[in-house]
């Protein structure tokens, strides 16, 4: 029950983070009135997604206690463009420093946390001024079309946790995301006992050598054409685990993104890579890539390491399905960003009394001839809950603050769905079986 501990403090200490640093004027906030700074860094956290004109009149008659409390969507957007997006990523940064500080409470692999990075892409306003700001060129067919942005987050593949994010234009790459995510968490995590998981996107040699740089570790599914030579060499010999020095062409080192990494590759030159050959149930052959020692995890271990990284998808939908991450509340980049990182940090709200409130499910798990199903807290009625309370949260009454978490957690207890844990048979999807989609009325809103 450490991490609803955690949350209740980290919203008791909400006011520390109303500060000047995060205002982008000297003369904004400067005078009193009804859109206080500490009014406009709650506001994404408590936004429902209904129009910004119904929207804030809500939340400031709530703020306020005032129900003849007026004010226009331009006067909104007007003050939000002054809020640095940076106070949600270091809202975020603080709960997750206190969550991994209880290390010792929480599940691992050998004594090292497991994490993926995996991106995604997101809808944006569609408009001029959108597509200005995150530089989407205009003689393209996406002026046919919606406007996209590219995600990318580093989660726990254990706990779900996202401790990175990042949103910019698509134009930036996943490696480029992936070395900006290793910055960042540099000074957050042991990265000397962390392990992180990468698909094929990216089969990068400067990924290899950044990890190296840092102390870490990483699990990639690597491509055929990537030290193909030595990958020849162990299918002719029938080896499907070793280990090589390779020395790495100054060609390739020079198309590295960082300057930083570079100078370490050129200066070491070569890298030092276990390649191994796992089969899938498929009869299929996959290749891993990892500087991983064989006495930390053997061929097995890796490809179950390598599996858990999907999970990672749990937390896209829920940002997209769940949270509702792609209706942005406006137009411009900084408000665009200020939605995102403001919703990561409600992501690991929710994934922390999920875990909690998931502790004390006092259900059995069903049982079947052909399927095991276990109780799980419901996340849409979790999110709704927590939705509908942040306004009470971000308060700095801590009594209050706890009472309404453990309010929220004993519901999360008793509301629970039930998910399959294992499939009765390995066989393929009938593909012209016809297969009913979920009622839609079971898929309602959760705020």
């Amino acid at each position: 029950m450490f991490l609803s501990r955690i949350v209740s403090d980290e919203f008791g200490n909400f006011n520390n983070f109303v500060e000047r640093k995060y205002v982008l004027s000297d003369v904004a906030f400067t005078r009193k009135g009804k859109l206080s700074l500490e009014s406009m860094i709650k506001y994404p956290l408590c936004n429902n997604k209904k129009t910004t004109s119904i929207e804030i009149n809500r939340f400031l008659r709530n703020e306020l206690n005032d129900r003849g409390v007026r004010i226009t969507k331009q006067a909104v957007s007007e003050k939000r463009q002054f809020i640095d997006p940076q106070v949600y990523i270091d809202m975020n940064g603080s709960l997750i420093s206190k969550i991994y500080a209880h290390k010792d409470e929480m599940t691992t692999f050998k004594g090292f946390n497991v994490y993926a990075i995996d991106g995604s892409i997101v809808e944006i306003p569609n408009t001029k001024l959108t597509r200005e700001e995150f530089e989407i060129p205009e003689k393209t067919e996406l002026m046919k079309d919606t406007s996209t942005a590219r995600i990318s987050c580093m989660a726990d593949t254990k706990w779900d946790f996202i401790i990175s994010s990042n949103i910019t234009n698509k134009s930036t790459s996943e490696i480029e995301h992936a070395l900006m995510h290793l910055d960042d968490v540099k000074n957050k995590i042991d990265l000397t006992k962390t392990i992180t998981t990468y698909d094929r996107f990216y089969n990068s040699i400067e990924i290899m050598f950044k990890t190296m740089l840092l102390d870490s570790y990483f699990i990639i599914r690597g491509k055929t054409h990537t030290f193909k030579k030595q990958q020849n060499k162990m299918k002719k010999e029938g080896k499907t685990d070793e280990t090589h020095e390779i020395n790495i062409k100054k060609a390739q080192i020079n198309n590295f993104f960082t300057e930083e990494v570079k100078k370490f590759a050129r200066k070491t030159r070569e890298i030092k890579v276990r390649i191994v050959f796992v089969k899938l149930k498929t009869g299929e052959t996959e290749t891993l890539f990892t500087n991983l020692p064989k006495e930390i995890a053997t061929p097995e271990e890796l490809k179950e390491l390598y599996g858990t990284r999907w999970t990672i998808e749990k937390n896209y939908d829920r940002l997209k399905n769940k949270l509702h991450i792609e209706k942005f509340t406006g137009k411009k980049k900084i408000i665009i960003e200020q939605d995102f990182y403001s919703h990561i940090y409600l992501l690991n709200i929710l994934i922390s009394l999920k875990h909690d409130a998931e502790e004390e499910i006092t259900r059995k798990p069903k049982e079947t001839t052909k399927y095991k199903y276990v109780y799980k807290s419901n996340v849409n009625t979790l999110i709704g809950n927590i939705k509908e309370e942040m306004p009470r949260l971000l308060t700095d009454d801590k009594e209050e603050i706890k009472q309404i978490v453990e309010e929220i957690l004993d519901i999360a207890r008793k509301d629970l769905v039930y998910t399959k844990i294992k499939a009765p048979t390995n066989k393929e999807r009938d593909k012209k079986k016809y297969y009913h989609k979920k009622c839609k009325s079971n898929i309602q809103n959760s705020f």
